[in-house]
């Protein structure tokens, strides 16, 4: 099995050389010249965008879109981002053409590797399926590192619930709010994970299709891909788990901001109404005219403010 890549050398030659009818044909997705070359021999309009597999000129086509880890620096330290790689496959029986991200993609590449190892005989359809089994064990990655952020934001999640971060401050609102939306993140990555995965499993189903048998390695590969489909719906799981736990601290956190209001009002009610009785002027108060009324009435509004924080205390409603 042949392999052929065209670079930004190659753009010109290829723009009017004889494509090859065998082989693996990788093209760039910025290539235009090679991409109207295609649709020039191959009658092959790859740079229109579909979500469905289809048939045109004797070719499959099948759309594939995955999240992908984005290229980083050796030694960097940041923090992983995943980018959507959108990867066009082209298959007939004996041509195998990909239109692939302009930034590299390590599962292609290991592929790669693995389609040279094929005889000579092989054909598109086999290198196809160590290219979907490479994408489905890129896809695993993902899924696993999702699954690492998603234990970090767990731990998260049991510190909201009323403990201390590292710095010695309690967890508060904003730290909910921040770890609430990394979990909207991590679903989305895993809801797009899954339709990645979809599409690999389709396009394996339309290749052992075309190819009129129900081999081991086509039941395996679908077997490989399914399993990683239930391992990230179960990580769906797991953010939907966190996200209802994290909802529950927040009504928890905010029925205690209410309680604390409610102990004040309740303990601060008596002395406001003494002193608002008091505040009326009347002609007649005899108590003030008393030597000890000031004392009396100073007295008797704290009696009264904290016998309702007593019976708060006795009744365990400040936990």
């Amino acid at each position: 099995m042949t392999e052929n890549t065209t670079g930004a050398a190659q753009t010109a030659a290829t723009a009017v050389a004889e494509l090859p009818r065998t082989g693996w044909l990788r093209v760039r997705a910025s290539d235009r010249a090679m991409l109207a070359n295609l649709e020039r021999q191959y009658g092959l309009e790859l740079h229109i965008a579909t979500q469905h597999p289809v048939y045109v000129a004797g070719f499959t086509i099948l759309p594939i879109e995955l999240p992908l880890p984005a290229p980083t620096e050796a030694g960097s330290q940041r923090e992983t981002v995943f980018e959507s790689a959108r990867i066009v496959v082209a298959l007939t029986d004996d041509l195998l053409i990909t239109v692939e991200p302009d930034h590299p993609v390590a599962a292609l590449a290991t592929a790669q590797l693995r389609v040279e190892q094929l005889p000579e005989a092989a054909s598109s359809r086999e290198a196809l399926l160590l290219i979907i089994d490479g994408l489905n064990d890129a896809m695993q990655n993902t899924v696993d590192r999702t699954s690492l952020l998603l234990n970090q934001l767990a731990s998260d999640a049991v510190d909201s619930s009323g403990g201390y971060r590292f710095e010695g401050r309690q967890v508060g609102v904003a730290d909910i709010a921040q770890t609430a939306v990394s979990l909207g993140g991590a679903e989305e990555l895993i809801a797009r994970t899954v339709q990645g995965q979809l599409m690999l499993e389709r396009a394996a189903r339309r290749v052992r299709r075309a190819s009129g048998g129900s081999s081991a390695a086509y039941s395996t590969l679908l077997s490989d891909i399914q399993g990683g489909r239930r391992h990230a719906r179960f990580q769906h799981s797991k953010v939907r788990n966190i996200q209802q736990s994290l909802m529950t601290t927040l009504d928890l956190k905010q029925n205690q901001i209410i309680k604390v209001f409610t102990v004040v009002t309740a303990v601060f009610t008596p002395p406001t109404l003494i002193a608002a009785y008091y505040g009326q002027n009347f002609a007649n108060m005899p108590e003030l005219a008393l030597p000890w009324g000031e004392w009396f009435v100073m007295g008797t509004t704290a009696v009264f403010a904290l016998v309702p924080l007593a019976y708060i205390k006795r009744k365990r409603w400040l936990r």
